[in-house]
């Protein structure tokens, strides 16, 4: 049976066709390969003519004979669009026909051909040029253009037939691959190939026979893409199962296109799978993205080990209405829990599934902000179940927002609701003004500041709620900056020494249910949590304050650094003082839990010099002068196919190791791997390793995963892919999965 798979994997790989322009856009992409040799043609290229509408000629000798210029020696005829040299030639002063014998080199604007025997003429003013026993190239694609050997090559404007051919996109005399038919034809026009009794050939080695073959000459078009083939294990079964997917890719238009899939699961049968893709618009405006919607739909009408119907439904969309308001909506669901763990066989990971719909308005100039938002989820693999935004509205609105004293106005009402029937469920509506008002001081800057927040609970099971809790500020900012130079660099160095007040009143909130608030100090205590003056993320709890912080920021930033470039070097540190040991509790019925007089210390240091990067932060305890938690990270990146990152993560109770990385062996072969591993326990999360190679001519990858079942053992598998560069390429479940396991590597196959 295996046998058959891997037959079945050769057939559809090379009657497959060329879809690697994956972005929808409004024209084709024209990727082209980085890794092929010098390009090279079949015999220079020349320059044509720039006398228009002549003919120049060039001859050891020439001579007159019947009505025929007879030329010979080192014949050139060059003209606008024409090229053509041979050891001797024949034109005609009747019909302008030519026959050119000897050492022939013919060009026009698209082909080269290489022959002995060339005969030219013209038709409705058409050049129509026949050669035998020759060699052709398509220079006109560059790196993408196809070449061979032929026994007669007919060449016309609109199209190229060729008898008795070979047909590869490899490099000149480098054909890892090749089409070798009794007739091919590649139609110019209709951007199409076809070939006659057409045998596949790799490395000299036929692999495949079919009576028809097609294929498209350039950019994306409808066929097969390239199969995918994986070996995977059930559980509780000792022997592997396989997997088997072919699809097939339309070509719709260049901004839309559809995928088919048909996926053979040997543990559990055949799954249906089709996926549509539009571009609705272009981006209106640099801010923006372009607007585009998809849907994704997989089904499995009876799965062979449950008996059940398992489906996937995946719709997005993302549409500007116009430069101020958005549209944006989202419908996943499966059909249980276990589908991904089961069925996908991919993103284990996931704990829920959810479904939204938002409607957003933005006005910049204006400084306000609207939107309204509804959503659902649905709990996969070892997830739990939540609370979910039923219906959710909010307002933001900046008054005199240019001036001295701004006005902050936030409004949110959200209707919470929870798929259990015993956990509370209400709406929540919340309003929030602020002031601030930076003082006529040059140095430091200070700015103090004052806010209400008005809370409403309207509970279903429980008595209404209100809470309305004062707060105001100090912040005191001694910033300077000044030039310096680093790792020989010039840089800017930014120093920010700052002194936080926070007040708050403290309010008994053990009642009030928590619909989204998590503790921000459960994991690693951050630089960013301590300076944010706000313990909780959500509105359920608010924390009493009356504290001061104390932060240093100090970072290296090279002149003239984009955006998107990462700072030479930045260091930060925080510490929090408590005048209350009592703090809002986000512990279901309790109001308060005890503290220490001060926080733990939160420092990192970030370093990125050329394409090294090191990140450290750690929470420090100065009761007992030791790290409570810390995550660190070195990493090497100077490509994606060259990379290695090691992150090392305590967070008291639970020590984590990950390692990713890839390394090339040479230009065209590169290893790549990672492990997640809970070193605490000993337990490894998941494990990749695999090895590919690439060139300009044919892509190959082979990657093994093991992964946690979560039950005490492991689930294993093994995918792979082929690609002849130009006839099959697609954006596989097993590029996503090697992406999703290995952070930094691109799996792009081209």
């Amino acid at each position: 049976m295996k046998k058959c798979i891997l037959f079945i994997i050769l057939f559809f790989s090379h009657f497959s066709t060329n879809a690697e322009g994956v972005n929808l856009s409004c024209a084709l992409d024209q990727n082209l390969c980085d890794l092929c040799p010098e390009y090279q043609t079949i015999f220079p290229v020349e320059k044509f003519s720039e006398n228009t509408g002549a003919l120049d000629i060039e001859a050891d000798e020439s001579e007159i004979i019947e009505g025929k210029y007879i030329l010979s020696g080192n014949v050139e005829l060059n003209s606008e669009s024409l090229y053509l040299s041979a050891n001797d030639v024949e034109v005609s002063s009747t019909d302008s026909s030519i026959l050119a014998t000897g050492e022939v080199r013919f060009q026009d604007e698209l082909y080269l051909i290489t022959s002995n025997y060339l005969s030219a003429e013209r038709e409705n003013d058409d050049l129509i040029a026949t050669a035998t026993s020759a060699n052709y190239q398509d220079y006109s694609e560059g790196l993408r253009g196809a070449n061979g050997y032929t026994e007669v090559i007919e060449k016309t404007p609109t199209s190229v037939l060729l008898t008795n051919a070979t047909y590869s996109l490899c490099p000149v005399n480098q054909n890892d691959w090749l089409i070798d038919a009794k007739e091919i034809e590649l139609n110019l026009v209709k951007n199409r190939g076809v070939a006659d009794n057409a045998t596949v050939k790799f490395y000299g080695v036929p692999i495949f026979y079919t009576p028809k073959y097609y294929w498209v000459l350039e950019g994306r078009g409808s066929g097969f893409l390239t199969p995918n083939y994986s070996t995977y294990n059930e559980t509780g079964q000792n022997e592997d199962s396989y997997s088997l997917r072919v699809p097939y890719y339309f070509n719709l238009a260049p901004d839309r296109d559809l995928l088919l899939a048909l996926t053979y699961m040997s543990s559990r049968r055949f799954i249906y799978e089709g996926k549509y893709r539009q571009l609705i618009a272009p981006k209106i405006s640099p801010e923006h993205q372009d607007s585009i919607y998809s849907l994704e739909i997989k089904y499995l009408p009876e799965d062979k080990v449950t008996g059940l119907k398992r489906w996937l439904v995946n719709f997005s969309e993302e549409l500007d209405l116009s430069d101020k308001v958005h549209l944006s909506a989202n419908y996943h669901r499966v059909s249980d829990s276990k589908y991904f763990e089961e069925i996908d066989r991919t993103s284990s990971d996931l704990k829920t599934l959810k479904s939204s719909l938002k409607y957003s308005y933005a006005d910049e100039e204006e400084s306000i902000s609207l939107s309204v938002l509804t959503e659902d989820e649905q709990v996969v693999n070892a997830g739990t179940p939540g609370y979910t935004r039923a219906i959710e509205g909010s307002a933001s609105k900046t008054l005199n927002a240019d001036g001295k004293m701004p006005i902050q106005l936030d409004i949110v009402a959200t209707r919470f609701a929870h798929d259990t029937a015993s956990k509370e469920s209400g709406t929540r509506a919340h309003g929030d003004i602020g002031i601030s008002r930076r003082l006529n001081i040059n140095y430091p800057q200070v700015t103090p500041r004052a806010s209400i927040a008005i809370t409403n609970y309207s509970l279903k099971n429980s008595p209404n709620i209100n809470r309305t809790i004062f707060g105001s500020g100090l912040d005191i900012d001694f910033t300077t900056n000044k030039n310096s130079s680093l790792f020989g660099y010039k840089v800017n160095h930014k120093l920010s020494p700052i002194i936080t007040y926070n007040y708050r009143a403290k309010k008994v909130q053990g009642n009030i249910p928590l619909f989204d608030s998590t503790d921000k100090y459960d994991d690693i205590i951050s630089f960013a949590d301590l300076t944010s003056g706000e313990r909780y993320t959500g509105l359920d709890r608010i924390t009493n304050a009356n504290d001061i912080t104390l932060s240093l920021k100090s970072t290296y930033r090279k002149v003239g650094a984009l955006d998107d470039d990462k700072d030479l070097l930045s260091m930060r540190i925080a510490q929090t003082y408590f005048t209350d040991d009592e703090v809002v509790s986000d512990t279901s019925n309790t109001n308060y839990e005890t503290r220490k007089s001060y926080s733990d210390i939160a420092a990192s240091i970030d370093i990125a010099v050329n394409k090294f990067s090191i990140s450290s932060a750690v929470q420090f305890n100065p009761d007992t002068s030791k790290i409570a938690k810390k995550e660190s990270t070195i990493s090497y990146i100077p490509s994606s196919r060259k990379f290695i990152s090691l992150s090392f993560i305590d967070e008291g109770t639970k020590e984590t190791e990950k390692f990713y990385g890839a390394y090339p062996i040479t230009d065209s072969f590169h290893i790549f791997g990672g492990v997640d591993k809970t070193t605490s326990t000993g337990i490894t999360n998941a494990e990749t390793t695999g090895i590919a190679y690439e060139s300009c001519c044919w892509a190959f990858r082979l990657a093994h995963f093991k992964e946690d079942d979560s039950s005490g053992g492991y689930n294993y598998s093994t995918g792979m892919e082929l690609v002849l560069t130009g006839l099959g390429s697609t954006a596989s479940p097993l590029k996503n999965k090697i992406e999703n396991k290995i952070p930094g590597y691109s799996a792009q196959l081209r």
